[in-house]
């Protein structure tokens, strides 16, 4: 298991606790099931995207923050580092760069996406803004119907309490930082 999953697991469980919530509870709170959310919690589990996204929301708390492991001084890393999150068949691939804290209220990731891939994003709770920098391709991103193409050295700023869908408009496989703003 990678570092992100046993952090999920470590994390969902003592977030559970100091919250004093039964297994049963928390699986009306975010609707995952209650075996599923223990096999989480005992590493017996890789949860989805989707999953820890349905977790974060119930939770009401940011998605890294089940991510996260404990704070560095200065560290440099490649944007791929350990085993990606997947989603859409593994065609949709994100790695964890910055975890939440409430201190800097924002979270960012590194983005793969192969060609013809679309993913469907999770409505935020909040006042939460998505930015999306392509670095490599062209995507295009859906929100409440009204289509935003996006290609290299650009970027796209929108409030994500909406559904909204990413898509892989390139030939190759294309690459953007995904950062979420928590505003209060």
């Amino acid at each position: 298991m990678n570092q992100s999953i046993d952090s999920v697991s470590k994390n969902l469980k003592t977030v559970r606790e100091s919250r004093k919530l039964s297994l049963d509870r928390l699986s009306e709170l975010t609707g995952v099931s209650k075996s599923m959310l223990r096999q989480i919690e005992t590493g017996k589990s890789s949860p989805t995207i989707a999953t820890i996204w349905k977790i974060a929301n119930g939770l009401k708390m940011s998605f890294t923050s089940l991510l996260r492991k404990p704070a560095v001084k200065a560290e440099v890393k490649p944007f791929r580092t350990g085993e990606p999150l997947t989603a859409e068949n593994s065609h949709y691939r994100l790695f964890p760069l910055v975890p939440f804290d409430p201190e800097q209220s924002f979270e960012t990731y590194f983005i793969e996406m192969d060609p013809d891939t679309v993913f469907s994003g999770e409505p935020h709770e909040g006042h939460t803004y998505e930015y999306l920098f392509v670095i490599n391709g062209r995507l295009e991103i859906r929100i409440d119907g009204e289509r935003f193409e996006i290609s290299e050295n650009q970027f796209l700023q929108f409030q994500a309490d909406r559904p909204h869908e990413y898509r892989c408009l390139s030939r190759e496989t294309a690459s953007a930082i995904m950062q979420i703003s928590y505003l209060s």
